[in-house]
């Protein structure tokens, strides 16, 4: 018997279903009093309006404080900068309320909008991979047929499976970026494919 150990890969592409959103929320001056009330003002008013959006996923962060003093030869008269920032991290199902918020938070000088990550539900993603690892077996056996031809010409082996080994796989999510463009009725989002990819060792026997 002769032993053949093969890779078979397979990839699934699927819309994004979900869109995570980052906002940094940051406020700063020479008053350290009047900055930590005018973020915490601004945080809360945020965080409340995003609790309001029905099916959104909220997660809201501590603040972190700082202060910059004056370094030496600034000139006479400067003052301590004080900086309080915090993130609050909002995942949407409805994507259309999200490219809305994306577009609206945007124009906002006091908000930090960062770029959107995109998600598959679990089940979807674990769908997908089951459905890539049959494929994945599927591509593997394939090859082990292509080899098990080149070992011995012209007699029929059907290569039989005897181990397999499953690769780390990845997908599902990610950073990805949301497509836009930008006209005279505002920003236009188009969602991004997911891939995701399984991956297996097999070794079969001839």
């Amino acid at each position: 018997m002769t032993a053949i150990t093969v890779e078979g890969v397979h990839r699934l592409r699927h819309a994004a279903e979900r869109g995570i959103l980052g906002l940094e929320v940051a406020a700063h001056g020479p008053d350290r009093d009047e900055v930590v009330e005018r973020h915490a003002a601004l945080h809360t008013r945020i965080a409340a309006t995003l609790a309001e959006r029905p099916g959104l996923e909220l997660d809201v962060g501590s603040p972190w404080a700082w202060t910059d003093a004056p370094a030496p030869g600034n000139p006479e008269g400067s003052v301590p900068q004080h900086h309080v920032t915090s993130l609050i991290t909002a995942t949407y199902s409805d994507l259309e309320a999200l490219a809305a918020d994306v577009s609206a938070f945007a124009l906002r000088a006091d908000l930090g909008v960062q770029q959107v990550r995109w998600e598959l539900s679990d089940e979807t993603r674990e769908g997908l991979l089951d459905a890539a690892r049959v494929l994945a077996v599927q591509d593997a056996a394939r090859r082990a047929r292509s080899y098990a031809a080149a070992i011995r010409p012209g007699v029929h082996a059907e290569p039989q499976l005897t181990a397999i080994t499953e690769r780390q796989v990845h997908g599902g999510g990610g950073p990805l970026p949301m497509f836009a463009r930008a006209d005279g009725g505002g920003a236009q989002f188009s969602t991004p494919e997911i891939e995701v990819e399984a991956a297996i060792v097999a070794v079969f026997e001839v």
